[in-house]
């Protein structure tokens, strides 16, 4: 009795590392492996090199600069770029109000955005399917084709010249947006959970804040960053709509910035004013990665 159940397990051991080593050999080729890591360094120094001579361009001094050979490194690290973007009185007065325009873009896109997604995913009613549609062709259309539209609109309102115009004109390309990315998030959470809520003694909207809002966050923390790179980077809408305020978003202070004739040829305060107004948006990315990535893969199941 005892030889027979120790057979197989004297057998069957050997075997096992075997199947392991051979598997191995067959999904690995060391070659290979090498090959590929060397072509993703390669692709990731090309990639970088343009971030690395801006960030190292902000430290040169003018000699640097200009001098006849592109300089790697600089000879003396210097600051004089990032004082002298800080001394241009327009820098924190635009660095200001592109931080007020995209975080309410951001915060209005994301309510009326969500509540909009959660009756498309949640609701059958007549049109549903165009709305859908439309909140991807919306998506599609280039913002210069709307741009003199979205003009006349705001100039007949009065809301041409001040930032809560520019945020409720952003509203257009956020909204489509949140809505048809919000979906797929709310459309993997089964209906199931919120009629046991109500069974539970919930009404909708506890259903909605206990059920729905919680197991969406990580798709509203996805959506809010890219809605708000979307804002912090745009340029067109709040060029046309503040030019006749005065006022003036970060974007739109860097390309005047950098066309003046006292400053054109500063390449130091230009790379430096750009970096500074890039750093928000990295800062932000950086800080909600994991959550990012996690929000990616949980709205990828189905929509």
């Amino acid at each position: 009795m005892t030889a027979v159940d120790t057979a197989p397990r004297t057998s069957a051991a050997p075997g096992v590392p075997k199947v392991r080593k051979k598997a191995r050999a067959a999904g690995r080729n060391p070659v290979m492996t090498w090959v590929w890591n060397t072509v993703a360094l390669l692709f990731a120094a090309v990639m970088g090199f343009p971030v690395y001579w801006m960030v190292i361009t902000t430290f040169k001094t003018n000699k640097d600069l200009l001098s006849k050979d592109p300089t790697f490194w600089p000879s003396t690290f210097s600051f004089e770029s990032y004082k002298v973007v800080f001394d241009d009185p327009a820098f924190v007065p635009a660095l200001r109000n592109t931080l007020l325009i995209t975080v309410g873009a951001v915060i209005l896109g994301l309510i009326v955005g969500f509540l909009a997604a959660v009756a498309v995913a949640r609701f059958n009613f007549r049109g549903r399917n165009f709305f859908i549609v439309t909140m991807l062709i919306i998506q599609m259309v280039p913002l210069l084709a709307i741009i003199i539209p979205l003009f006349i609109v705001m100039n007949n309102a009065n809301m041409t010249g001040t930032v809560f115009g520019v945020i409720l004109a952003y509203l257009v390309f956020t909204i489509p947006y949140v809505v048809w990315t919000l979906r797929s998030f709310i459309v993997n959470i089964p209906a199931e959970l919120d009629e046991a809520a109500m069974v539970d003694g919930c009404t909708k909207w506890g259903a909605f804040f206990r059920i729905i809002l919680p197991l969406t966050m990580p798709g509203l923390v996805t959506t809010g960053v890219y809605t708000w790179i979307q804002a912090w980077n745009e340029f067109i809408v709040a060029n046309t709509l503040l030019s006749s305020g005065g006022k003036q978003t970060s974007m739109i202070w860097l390309t005047f910035y950098s066309t003046t004739p006292t400053r054109g040829a500063d390449y130091g305060a230009q790379m430096a004013g750009a970096l500074l107004v890039s750093l928000p948006v990295i800062i932000l990315f950086v800080i909600f990665q994991k959550k990012v990535s996690a929000g990616l893969t949980a709205g990828a199941v189905k929509g």
